[in-house]
């Protein structure tokens, strides 16, 4: 918002509130050891995870003179430390499914890494300099778009020009997919983090315009991308429901800044069945503000038109997103190759007495894999025992539990195929109350589209 000139003051105050705040959580997962790891408390670090730590914290840098630079030193000191002979870095397949590289070679590891040290003010040291020379040795063989798009962005950020950066820039420009002025490319396989489908092509697409943006070559090709990316925004505003996938796409819109993004002076009017609701001036100064105008009456069942009167000059984008509520019985759950149940031994208890969940979640697809992450509502009224889901961690049942309000969350590795994965747990009756039980849900971490639903329940506690 400052380099597009469209902060305020007191969007500007509240937004250094949440990076404060997200800054000093950050730091509470730095290890022992050097670097960063997933869960705190655990040693030693995650390079994968040390490198977004050091992206993340030079980003909020620009914005955040109190970053410690000292923090960005040791990562990178770990970082270094844990670095081949040959100049590579390891695919850290441990701690958080694997899904890191998801079994690839180490390349997909050193390109990410070395872009985050390059970026992080580290390009002139040793480590840097193997790690180019042992991309640049596996580049040529590489036939993963995906891959070769990282490896772009590793070696650019690093300062080298070789015809390495050029030919591959080249042949992206080669084999864009053109479709009304809006550019994309597509992944062709699974990415870093897991995510495969339209997430991934988000992924691949944000990371050749970024490439592109760069060197400041094929110009239009950044253009289409970012219109591409900004029409495949889902509906709660993020890319690919999907957290890399959106970051790397506000990555793209930020590096896209750096280019010509053209006048904008125009008069926009909205209008739903003829009827106008709202009307706006945009120029230089607010083209990047969003401006959210909301029907809530006269939406029976049929068909409806909106339109959008645009008079002047500008590229602006927009969204129409509808939502709607219909009873749980009536619906059409989606299908996938999870399922959830949840169920209670009882369903009416006195007060002080303990009733058990248990959450069944079901893989039918041996293919499928990747972290899943699991929502279940917890009824008002109730204390949670955690001393189960700490034993069903130390099992490895699960690899992780949050208590989020009234939402526990369970983190799964993985679920294997064929037979159902069980999770018991607690929970204490406190007063009398007729409650829901709240919805549940199963998702894949990194792509969660793909997802089970679970209706609430109910439970009453007696006097």
């Amino acid at each position: 918002m400052q380099d597009s000139g469209t902060v305020t003051p007191e969007i500007e105050m509240k937004a250094i509130e949440y990076v404060n705040t997200g800054y000093q959580r950050i730091l509470t997962f730095e290890c022992k050891d050097g670097g960063f790891n997933w869960w705190e408390g655990d040693n030693p670090g995650n390079a994968i995870l040390s490198a977004v730590g050091i992206m993340m914290l030079t980003d909020t840098k620009k914005i955040y003179d109190t970053v410690d630079d000292a923090v960005i030193k040791r990562t990178a000191d770990y970082l270094m430390g844990v670095q081949k002979s040959d100049g590579s870095f390891t695919e850290e397949a441990h701690l958080h499914a694997g899904n890191e590289n998801l079994g690839a070679s180490s390349l997909r590891a050193t390109c990410y890494i070395t872009w985050a040290l390059a970026y992080g003010g580290f390009k002139g040291e040793a480590a840097v300099t193997k790690a180019v020379s042992y991309i640049k040795s596996k580049l040529p063989s590489e036939k993963g778009a995906y891959t070769k798009a990282m490896c772009l962005n590793a070696l650019i950020e690093a300062g080298d020009s070789s015809n390495l950066v050029t030919d591959g820039l080249a042949e992206f420009h080669k084999a864009a997919v053109i479709e009304d002025g809006k550019v994309h490319w597509t992944a062709g396989s699974d990415t870093l983090v897991n995510s495969y489908g339209d997430a991934a092509d988000v992924e691949v697409t944000s990371l050749v315009a970024i490439a592109m943006a760069s060197k400041g070559a094929y110009p239009q090709d950044v253009n289409g991308a970012v219109e591409w990316l900004v029409g495949t925004k889902d509906p709660q505003g993020n890319w690919g429901y999907n957290t890399q996938a959106t970051v790397m796409a506000l990555k793209t819109f930020l590096k896209a800044l750096s280019l010509s993004p053209g006048e904008t002076a125009a008069d926009v009017a909205v209008f739903f069945n003829g009827e106008k609701l709202d009307a706006k001036k945009f120029d230089n100064f607010n083209k990047d503000v969003v401006w959210q105008v909301e029907v809530t009456s006269g939406l029976a069942a049929g068909e409806h038109i909106v339109e959008l009167d645009f008079n002047g000059i500008g590229g602006l984008s927009y969204q129409v997103v509808a939502t709607h509520y219909i009873p749980w019985e009536e619906a059409e759950l989606p299908e996938g190759p999870l399922d959830i149940k949840v169920t209670y031994d009882t369903q009416t208890v006195h007060v002080d007495d303990i009733i058990t969940a248990t959450v069944t979640i079901t893989n039918n697809d041996p293919d499928a894999k990747g972290m899943v992450l699991v929502t279940v509502g917890l009824p008002p009224g109730f204390q949670l025992v955690t001393a189960d889901l700490a034993s069903a961690q130390a099992l490895k049942l699960i690899s992780n539990f949050e208590v989020m309000g009234k939402q526990l969350i369970l983190y799964f590795d993985s679920i294997p195929s064929g037979s159902p994965t069980k999770v018991s747990y607690s929970l204490v009756a406190q007063y009398p109350v007729k409650a829901q039980t709240g919805g549940s849900e199963a998702k894949y971490y990194y792509n969660a589209e793909v997802k089970a639903e679970e209706e609430s329940q109910e439970v009453e506690v007696l006097p």
